[in-house]
């Protein structure tokens, strides 16, 4: 014979599992909403020979990748009607339009960059 639970038990039960469930949705979905507002300036301040690491990551954020001790650093970038947006490395590629390509040299100032077009999946 299984032992029953008083209903009030039962109740604070599914009230409990409930909350949980609402809070792995909205933890869900405020990790899509990570991109921010286009802008048209946005990779205006890359100038070979001139731009650090530093200020690159200063004015991009961390790179979705990095390679070769960091000589190389990887971005998502999405083109909307205002401009160029970052796009966090969340799961695939979906809504990506672009990588960003820095390549920079021992000292950590940049030599070239690209801009990528990516293909969709």
């Amino acid at each position: 014979m299984t032992p029953r639970w008083p209903p009030i038990v039962m109740r604070m039960l599914n009230g409990l599992l409930t909350a949980c469930m609402l809070l792995v949705l909205l933890a869900a979905v405020s990790g899509c909403a990570t991109q921010t507002p286009g802008k048209q300036d946005l990779l205006k301040f890359l100038a070979p020979g001139a731009t650090t690491r530093a200020e690159a990551i200063l004015h991009l954020g961390e790179p979705s990748r990095s390679y070769e001790n960091s000589r190389i650093l990887t971005y998502r970038v999405d083109k909307e009607d205002n401009g160029y947006v970052i796009v966090e490395p969340v799961g695939m590629w979906s809504g990506v339009r672009y990588s960003l390509v820095l390549l920079f040299d021992d000292q950590g100032v940049l030599q070239k960059y690209s801009l990528v077009p990516v293909r969709s999946p």
